[in-house]
């Protein structure tokens, strides 16, 4: 781990069954010249890229808001969950990825090994990789500080879907914990939906997560027309095997890779061919959103 760039986050923790939110600094809410500049200017993340936290960190917090927004429209694609609510409990609850978790862990929402003896298809951990650390908790009125065993990820990915799978499947007896949550297209309701199952006990926290999309137009993200997410399907390339998520792309983005499927190999996505192409490396290509070769031209 990069240990030099860690910053831990410090915070109250508002402990609950399913998550341990993280209340962060929040900043002024930026113009829209200088969103639009960072939605240009990051790299958007695409299924396959395994974006690191920690390697987040010490991007301005502004374009760390849409790496965060980019990932989450890609997760609202493929599992119904708003990516607005996502993003905004992402950055509440991990501190804008400057929580220690989200730092060491890529958990970005909490999530312990075991919850509430809960379970639920689609996880995306692997069900052994943990990271343990202290926290408080409260037991019969009084506030202890334990160690305690949570769930650490191979990407930021991994725990945006995992938290997705979790909402859409955790249970409370044989009816679902949040029900109703997927295709809800109020973000006010979907986070009271999340409230009412019991995802937080801080009375304030359906105001404070919407602060956070209002404060940063994150419906922004909610916007999901320009991307098709298909089925997992295999791909075979030249000398390789791999398997990979089938993508769609009508968003206008250039995409630096060393193949159209291969995700892993992806340097970024850029709005601007030039800034493509000056990313674009010995085994490199430079790809459309419909997957042709723009650069280098045969």
């Amino acid at each position: 781990m990069k240990k030099n760039k860690v910053f831990l986050f410090l915070c109250c923790a508002a402990l609950t069954a399913g998550s341990v939110p993280v209340y962060g600094t929040q900043i002024e809410k930026p113009s829209v010249s200088q969103n639009q500049w960072y939605a240009e200017e990051a790299a958007v993340t695409v299924p396959g890229t395994m974006t690191q936290a920690l390697d987040l960190i010490d991007l301005v917090q502004e374009e760390r808001i849409e790496r965060i927004g980019e990932m989450c429209r890609l997760d609202y694609a493929k599992s119904g969950v708003l990516a607005s609510v996502t993003a905004a409990q992402c950055m509440l609850e991990s501190g804008y990825l400057t929580s220690e978790l989200a730092s060491q862990a890529n958990n970005c929402f909490g999530m312990k090994a075991m919850l509430s003896n809960n379970d639920w298809e689609n996880s995306s951990w692997d069900g052994s990789s943990i990271y343990t650390k202290e926290t408080r908790e409260e037991y019969g009125g009084q506030v202890v500080t334990i160690e305690a065993d949570f769930r650490q990820y191979s990407s930021i990915e991994d725990s945006l879907a995992d938290h997705s799978a979790y909402l859409l499947g955790a249970k409370s007896g044989d009816d679902l914990r949040y029900a109703g949550l997927k295709g809800e297209e109020d973000y006010r309701e979907a986070v009271q939906i999340i409230k009412d199952g019991g995802y937080a006990t801080d009375s304030s926290y359906v105001d404070k997560v919407c602060a956070i999309i209002e404060r940063y137009d994150l419906t922004r993200f909610d916007d999901i027309k320009d991307v098709q997410v298909e089925e997992r399907a295999s791909t075979k390339e030249t000398g390789e095997s791999s398997e990979t998520f089938g993508l769609t792309y009508r968003d206008g983005y250039y995409r630096v890779r060393k193949s159209w499927t291969n995700f892993k190999s992806q340097k970024g996505a850029f709005s601007v061919l030039e800034n493509a192409k000056d990313a674009c490396e010995d085994g490199y290509k430079v790809f459309d959103s419909k997957g042709n070769v723009v650069y280098p031209l045969p």
